[in-house]
């Protein structure tokens, strides 16, 4: 009998991307499968899919649409949907794609090759069969599913429910798998990660956690991604100062500075605290590199609010930082406020990523002469001759890169010279 041949698209955040790796690992290891990268040659068509704002979900209809269209082409094609689109709007999608075959919601992952493959298949220990994704060297590694912040404009309780934290000793155990299969960073993810094990009443038990993750001994970054402000406590702070492993790097969304704003967001920080944070962590951590996201456009923004979120960046000058326009989703609080007019959200948007820009422009400019240890990713396609690597200070596919000079070895660590721009967030360099 044939091996299946399967086809897998994952949109979405990073969270996603681990559900995706999960249910590709458990068919892997219960069926005869093998995984092929066009929708054309497969038998089976998954798409995992967000549900969080807007775009996201044109985008999974998007990509649903396509599989259906091939499904067309050939009926013998089985089309599976899974993920946050279809945890979020379960009813609706079932009665307007009738062609798709299965439904796998973000709960039921460890039921995918029963509904998949028709075959049984109980994991113990789910992250076990996991299949990395990502580029060999590096790994996300999920702490916790859902989130109770609650913040107003936000489907993530909808869609994920509530904080539910795993266990330390199952997530070191994983780890330390990760490690043996040659991951040498280590992205630490959650809706909140500075949340962990707050349902459980445990004080500072990311702290702990990331002790027993820096004993790991071939792990040599880790990376710490989508911590809330107000959640970020001396410990967390001397913690990272202190260690040899985890990067100087934080993300920590910010996602607005108004007080009226944040106070409608239901984020529990104000302005003095975020400029007081930023000053806390540059005092303790000297060449720390702080990304943030912002949302702009939010319903109750005026013109006022948004000049001191502009005011704010000219003023702190945060290494990275992105931005979205708000996404009005049924089902939340802000949703009752209405809407501001696209052509103003739009504008709005473009003027704050130039603003930006200028600011990386002059960030990255007083980074040439200095010397860092990149870490390489993988052999440039728009640079003959150099490899695209990372310093400390960028996390992979999210901020910018270093094109290094020469050939190397992906996944090994190389002293290098910046030694000039390749655009206003990218950077040349040459091996020391």
């Amino acid at each position: 009998m044939s091996k299946k041949k399967i086809a897998v698209i994952s949109l979405g955040c990073p969270k996603n991307h681990v559900d995706t790796e999960l249910m590709t690992g458990f068919l892997k290891a219960a069926g005869d499968v093998v995984f092929v990268n066009n929708l054309e040659d497969a038998d089976i068509l998954i798409v995992n899919t967000c549900g969080f704002i807007n775009p996201a979900k044109e985008e999974s209809i998007e990509e649903i649409l396509n599989a259906v269209e091939e499904k067309k082409k050939n009926p013998g094609k089985k089309v599976v949907v899974a993920g946050c689109l279809y945890q979020r709007y379960k009813e609706e999608l079932k009665k307007e794609l009738p062609e798709v075959d299965v439904f796998i919601g973000v709960e039921e992952l460890e039921k995918s090759v029963e509904k998949i493959l028709d075959k049984q298949f109980q994991p113990e220990k789910p992250f076990l069969y996991r299949e990395i994704l990502t580029l060999p060297h590096f790994s996300y590694l999920k702490i916790s599913e859902g989130c109770s912040n609650n913040c107003s404009y936000c489907a993530i309780p909808i869609i994920r429910g509530s904080l539910k934290s795993r266990s330390e000793d199952e997530i070191v155990e994983e780890a330390k798998l990760l490690a043996d299969k040659g991951v040498k960073e280590l992205y630490v993810i959650a809706q909140d990660t500075t949340a962990y094990g707050m349902d459980r009443g445990e004080k500072n038990a990311l702290v702990d956690l990331l002790n027993k993750l820096e004993r790991i001994k071939s792990i040599e970054w880790i990376r710490l991604m989508y911590t809330y402000p107000s959640h970020i406590t001396e410990e967390l702070i001397d913690t990272i100062a202190g260690s040899e492993k985890i990067v100087n790097y934080l993300d920590v969304p910010f996602q607005h500075v108004s007080d009226k704003i944040l106070l409608s967001m239901g984020r529990k920080y104000s302005y003095s605290f975020i400029e007081e944070l930023i000053d806390r962590l540059r005092d303790r951590i000297p060449e720390i590199a702080i990304r943030s996201s912002f949302i702009v456009g939010y319903p109750t923004e005026t013109e006022n609010d948004f000049e001191q979120l502009v005011a704010f960046l000219k003023s702190k000058k945060l290494d990275w930082a992105g931005f979205f326009k708000y996404s009005r989703e049924e089902g939340t609080t802000a949703y009752n406020l209405g809407d501001l007019p696209e052509p103003l959200k739009e504008s709005r948007l473009n003027f704050i990523e130039d603003i930006q820009y200028s600011i990386f422009q002059e960030k990255s400019g007083k980074l040439v002469g200095k010397e860092f240890p990149l870490l390489i990713d993988e052999k440039s396609k728009d640079m003959k001759g150099y490899m695209e690597a990372r310093s400390y200070r960028s996390a992979y596919e999210i901020d910018g890169i270093v094109y290094l000079k020469g050939e190397f070895t992906p996944g090994k660590f190389v002293k290098a010279k910046i030694t000039g721009l390749a655009n206003d967030v990218d950077l040349v360099a040459e091996p020391v």
